[in-house]
C-alpha cells in the first residue's frame, strides 16, 4: 500500500480556507416552498480542500508552486471521519479529501495494493474501507488508517456495486446480473440473489446497492431504470420506478442511499438531480437541478449520506437553515465534480421570506409532464412539488 500525500497544510494559526463561503444559497425546494435541502460547497481538486497561504507567508516563503490533483471523472463516494473518499475512474487509487487536515492524498497509488479502476466503495463503522476495483474484479481491502490490507478476487464477475451491513458485503455483479453476498472478514461468497429477468427479483443492468439500518438491501437497476428492495437473506420485498419523464420515474437511475429516516436517495444522470422517496417506494421530491448555479448537476453518479460531519460544513450553513445530515454527489462532468448537501428544515422563527435576499435561482420542478401514463396509470396533472421532469435525450 503507498499512501500519497498531495497538499499539506502550512502554519495552523494562519490556515484560512480555500473556497470563500458564498453569499447567495441554493435550496430544495424552490419558493415558495420550505426548503429541505441547500447546498454548501463543491471540490474539484486539491486547491479546494489546502489551506490559503498568508500575504505574510508568500513574502517569506514565496510562492511555491502546489502540486495539484484534480478531480476528472468521479464515480462512487463515501464520506467517513470527516473525509470524502472518491473513486475517479480516469486516476488510479481512491482520492481522499481530508476536510479536518486541510490536505488531499492517495489511498491505492501504487505497490502491492494498486488500485486501477475503483468504481465504488464501502466504509465499515470501524473504517476498514472495501474497494470495488473493476479492473481487477475484486474487492481490495484497506485498514482504517488507508492501509492495505488484502484483496477478495470475483472470478470473471463484472463488480460494480458494494455495501455493508454487519459482516456482511453485497457486491452487484453486471455480468451475472445478481449480488453477490460476502463475509466481509474472509471474502467467501456465502450465496447470491438475483438472475437475469425482467420480473419482481430480477435484473437486468444491476449497478448500485445500499443497505439501511435493518439490513435491508437497495439495488438500483440502471437498464430497467428501477429500484428493487429486499430482505437481508435476499428476499424481494418493493419495487418503484419505470422509464419515463414524470416523477417517480428514471431514465438512467445510478447510485442510491437510505438515511436513517427510511427515506431513499437516487441519482438520475439523465434527470440531473436526485430524487426522494418514502419508505414504501412513493416520491417525496428532489434535489439538484441542470444548469449553472451553485449546486448544478451534470451527469451526477455518487451518492452518499453522512450524519457524523455536520461540524466540518457549518461555516456554509445558512443561519435560519438547520442541518440534519450531509449528502455527498459526485458529477462526471462541469465545475461542481464532488458536491456536497445539507438536508435539514428552517429554524423555528424563520419564514421563507427570511432566504429570499440570498437565494440563488433554481429550476422549479413544475413543468407538465411530457409523457403519457402507461395503461391503467391514472395521469399526473399536479406533479411533485419540487421535482423536475425531463424529456431530452440523456447523455450516456
Amino acid at each position: 500500500m503507498v499512501l500519497t500525500l498531495l497538499v499539506v497544510g502550512g502554519c495552523a494559526s494562519q490556515q484560512k480556507p480555500a473556497a470563500a463561503i458564498r453569499k447567495t444559497y441554493s435550496f430544495w425546494p424552490a419558493a415558495p416552498d420550505e426548503p429541505h435541502i441547500q447546498f454548501l460547497a463543491a471540490f474539484n481538486s486539491s486547491r479546494d480542500t489546502a489551506p490559503a497561504r498568508s500575504s505574510f507567508d508568500q513574502i517569506l516563503y514565496g510562492k511555491e508552486p502546489q502540486e495539484v490533483h484534480a478531480i476528472d471523472k468521479p464515480y462512487g463516494v463515501r464520506m467517513w471521519n470527516g473525509r470524502i473518499y472518491i473513486c475517479d475512474i480516469r486516476n488510479t487509487g481512491i482520492t481522499v479529501l481530508d476536510l479536518r487536515k486541510q490536505q488531499t492524498r492517495v489511498m491505492g497509488a501504487t505497490g502491492s495494493g494498486a488500485i486501477r479502476k475503483a468504481v465504488d466503495l464501502a466504509i465499515a463503522p470501524d473504517g476498514t474501507k472495501y474497494v470495488v476495483d473493476s479492473a481487477q474484479r475484486a474487492v481490495l481491502v484497506f485498514s482504517p488508517d488507508e492501509r492495505y490490507v488484502t484483496q477478495y478476487p470475483l472470478g470473471d464477475a463484472n463488480p460494480v456495486g458494494i455495501a455493508i451491513h454487519a459482516n456482511l458485503l453485497y457486491v452487484t455483479d453486471f455480468k451475472s446480473a445478481n449480488v453477490k453476498v460476502l463475509d466481509r472478514s474472509t471474502g467467501k461468497i456465502l450465496r447470491t440473489f438475483g438472475e437475469r429477468g425482467g420480473e419482481d427479483g430480477q435484473f437486468v443492468g444491476p449497478l448500485a446497492v445500499a443497505t439501511d439500518r435493518d439490513g435491508n438491501v437497495y439495488v438500483s437497476d440502471t437498464i430497467r431504470a428501477r429500484v428493487q428492495k429486499f430482505s437481508p437473506d435476499g428476499k424481494f420485498l418493493l419495487g418503484f420506478g419505470e422509464p419515463g419523464d414524470r416523477p417517480g420515474n428514471f431514465v438512467r437511475p445510478k447510485h442510491i442511499a437510505v438515511g436513517s429516516d427510511g427515506h431513499i436517495h437516487v441519482v438520475d444522470a439523465a434527470f440531473n438531480n436526485v430524487q426522494v422517496f418514502d419508505p414504501d417506494g412513493n416520491v417525496v421530491g428532489y434535489y439538484g437541478s441542470p444548469g449553472t448555479h451553485p449546486g448544478a448537476m451534470d451527469l451526477p453518479a455518487g451518492l452518499d449520506l453522512d450524519e457524523q460531519d455536520l461540524d466540518v460544513f457549518a461555516k456554509y450553513i445558512h443561519p435560519a437553515f438547520e442541518p440534519e445530515r450531509l449528502i455527498v454527489v459526485t458529477n462526471q462532468f462541469g465545475p461542481q465534480k464532488v458536491s456536497v448537501y445539507a438536508m435539514g428544515h428552517l429554524k423555528p422563527g424563520n419564514t421563507v421570506a427570511d432566504l429570499a435576499p440570498f437565494r440563488a435561482t433554481v429550476a422549479a420542478g413544475t413543468q407538465v409532464p411530457t409523457t403519457q401514463p402507461a395503461p391503467n396509470q391514472p395521469a399526473a396533472t399536479q406533479p411533485v412539488a419540487g421535482v423536475t421532469t425531463v424529456g431530452s435525450k440523456p447523455r450516456q
